[in-house]
């Protein structure tokens, strides 16, 4: 755990250090821009944000596995206080707007956030985000991201070769948690004047910690989204992901992925979204509107291994689905206050018989957050 704080206060240093570079450069902007002239857009723009939520399964434990925490069995394995929690995040978004190609805008984007779980702290976690977009035409552009989540806890589960040396105690119970990085490209145009097309390609790499490499992976996700104004104040988007995950598949040197007892968790998903922003009629000049979301997938995963060996993934298809609903609505036009509501959902199945009554009390579940998130908005 104090390795654990080093690392997040090492993080949340360098944090500050490059956001204090992002503002010097958006502050240079700004004066180059006021010098050469006074009507030029402002250059820095810094959006922070406060968003608190309850949540009612911030493990993703089936039914299982709540009644058994409840119950206070299956010693080792449950190391919070509460099944749900209440979460705080914090965070500022910078972005500022300057040419390197004469008359074609560029954009530069910082994101920070910090995830804080009041009861269950363990699950705490930072995530950064830098982009940069480049408009080609008018109405074209490209963008490049890297985003960085340097520690991130699953929950603990049994870690076989423990378990194999010490038996099926409190103790073989381990940590699982992961290290991401995640490299974006995307390109998108408008056309028709009211309709967006976005494709973009991620990028990922999960380092798992030391008792669970066997799921380290790299995933490769292809993304095609389309946007469309129906009215002046309804839109409609659609999309579509596909992500192929390849998984490590094994722990010892020497080993490969098929010929070792080590699970294997890659997959192939097909995930399609569709959404609705819809802005309703102003009251008192107030600007407020609707932004309705639902994501619904199936993940098939494909293990090579014996069912005895892997059973948690051979012939495994997960049924994945997102409802999202916010309310927003604009105070000032520095201040915007969101209520949302989020649900997920996971049905898992098996194409073997034998399987599908253990994998679905494994992993089932269903998730509830609702929240606020205050947002003011400065200009520079």
């Amino acid at each position: 755990m104090e390795q654990k704080k080093i690392n997040n206060f090492t993080l949340n240093f360098k944090v500050i250090i490059v956001l204090m570079f992002f503002f010097l450069i958006g502050a240079n902007q700004s004066s180059l821009a006021q010098k050469t002239n006074r009507k030029s857009r402002p250059a820095l723009n810094v959006d922070f944000k406060l968003t608190t939520f309850y949540d009612d399964n911030i493990l993703k434990y089936s039914k299982k596995y709540i009644t058994r925490f409840l119950n206070q069995e299956d010693e080792g394995r449950f190391h919070i206080e509460t099944y749900d929690d209440i979460v705080l995040s914090p965070e500022i978004q910078l972005s500022t707007t300057f040419r390197i190609i004469p008359k074609r805008k560029t954009l530069l984007n910082a994101e920070y956030r910090f995830t804080h779980y009041v009861v269950n702290q363990d699950k705490n976690r930072n995530f950064l985000n830098l982009g940069l977009r480049q408009y080609i035409t008018g109405k074209a552009s490209i963008k490049v991201a890297y985003s960085y989540i340097p520690y991130f806890y699953v929950r603990h589960f049994r870690d076989d070769d423990w378990a194999k040396l010490i038996g099926y105690t409190p103790e073989s119970f381990k940590p699982f948690s992961f290290a991401k990085d995640n490299y974006r490209f995307e390109a998108q145009n408008t056309f028709l004047k009211d309709t967006r097309l976005r494709l973009a390609l991620d990028y990922a790499k999960y380092y798992y910690n030391g008792h669970f490499t066997e799921y380290d992976c790299n995933n490769l996700a292809y993304e095609i989204n389309l946007r469309k104004s129906l009215t002046t104040s309804l839109n409609l988007e659609i999309g579509y992901t596909y992500t192929q995950s390849k998984a490590k598949g094994y722990d010892q040197t020497g080993e490969t992925r098929l010929l070792s007892d080590d699970a294997d968790g890659s997959y192939n998903d097909n995930t399609f979204l569709i959404r609705v922003l819809y802005d309703l009629p102003s009251i008192k000049k107030l600007k407020h509107g609707v932004d309705v979301k639902c994501e619904f997938g199936k993940r098939y995963y494909t293990s090579g291994k014996p069912s005895d060996i892997d059973p948690l993934h051979v012939q495994r298809i997960d049924n994945n689905i997102l409802l999202n609903g916010s309310y927003i609505l604009a105070v000032s036009k520095t201040v915007e206050i969101s209520a949302f509501f989020n649900w997920f959902y996971r049905k898992a199945d098996s194409e073997i018989a034998e399987n599908k009554s253990m994998i679905s009390e494994e992993k089932d579940y269903n998730q509830h957050q609702i929240g606020l998130t205050f947002t003011y908005k400065l200009k520079i």
